[in-house]
């Protein structure tokens, strides 16, 4: 029987821990340099990287039924799990069983600036959301020659964490443009704008939301969706936000537990 993305989902998430230790012990023999320069681009070569070395990780397991194939132009995604077998059309989405979002964060910035705004509406089928947390590591000790290494890695079904995102984003005061309430007043039916997250104050959070509820100085706000600042809430109602989370989704669970452990301002949030 054919894969279903159910299983292939499983598999990429099963083989990612050891595509990971592929891709740094690939990393500590080749990219060594002095300096290590935050806000490089470096992140974006880890995310294709790690779909390089997957499929030698699935292919060295024996796993020859799907691959992961590198989407081109300017599509949200980063990369479709395509069956190896079968033609791949990324406009059509024929031959495709899921799709992967790739983040980088690096630990050692101030702050975290991975983003993963896209709306419930927008998720379609099974998708998946990997995060690698990596930074610039000494090849030895003493040494100033560094290398990128990736410190640790959660990979997961997108949409409960779309949940809990929109959770935290209505706790603290924002909201989402709904049916017949949107600023700019649409009156095609139904208002592209539904769904648009609008902060506190009433401004919008994505370039694409309405262009009554632009802010002052910017044109989107843009920290909806913030890996990190997602997290920030208002007192007990917050934590209990994420608590429940925590208790009742086993995805949300690990992708909280993820950010706890690397993130403190996440970590003071969680019970011992």
């Amino acid at each position: 029987m054919p894969l279903t993305p159910e299983q292939a989902a499983d598999l990429i998430s099963e083989h990612t821990v050891r595509a990971c230790e592929a891709l740094n012990e690939f990393t500590f023999e080749v990219l060594q340099t002095r300096g290590g320069r935050i806000g490089s681009g470096m992140g974006g070569v880890i995310e294709a990287l790690w779909g390089f070395h997957l499929n030698a990780v699935l292919r060295k397991a024996g796993i020859d039924e799907i691959e992961i194939a590198w989407i081109y132009g300017h599509e949200y995604n980063d990369f479709a799990c395509v069956r190896r077998d079968a033609e791949w059309n990324p406009e059509t989405r024929e031959g495709e069983l899921l799709r992967i979002e790739a983040k980088s964060m690096v630990a050692a910035a101030e702050e975290a600036k991975a983003h993963f705004d896209r709306l419930e509406r927008e998720l379609k089928g099974m998708e998946l959301l990997a995060v690698f947390l990596w930074n610039w590591s000494p090849v030895q000790e003493g040494r100033a020659t560094v290398y990128p290494r990736i410190l640790d890695q959660f990979i997961g079904p997108v949409l409960p964490i779309a949940h809990l995102r929109d959770a935290l984003h209505i706790q603290r005061g924002g909201l989402f443009v709904q049916p017949g309430a949107c600023p700019d007043g649409c009156e095609e039916n139904p208002c592209r704008h539904v769904g648009e997250p609008l902060n506190a104050k009433g401004n919008r959070e994505r370039r694409t939301g309405p262009e009554r509820a632009r802010g002052q100085k910017v044109s989107h706000q843009a920290n909806f969706g913030g890996l990190l600042r997602m997290f920030g809430s208002r007192g007990v109602n917050g934590r209990r936000i994420l608590l429940q989370h925590l208790h009742e989704n086993g995805t949300a669970a690990a992708f909280i537990e993820f950010m706890g452990r690397n993130f403190h301002r996440v970590g003071r949030q969680l019970p011992d």
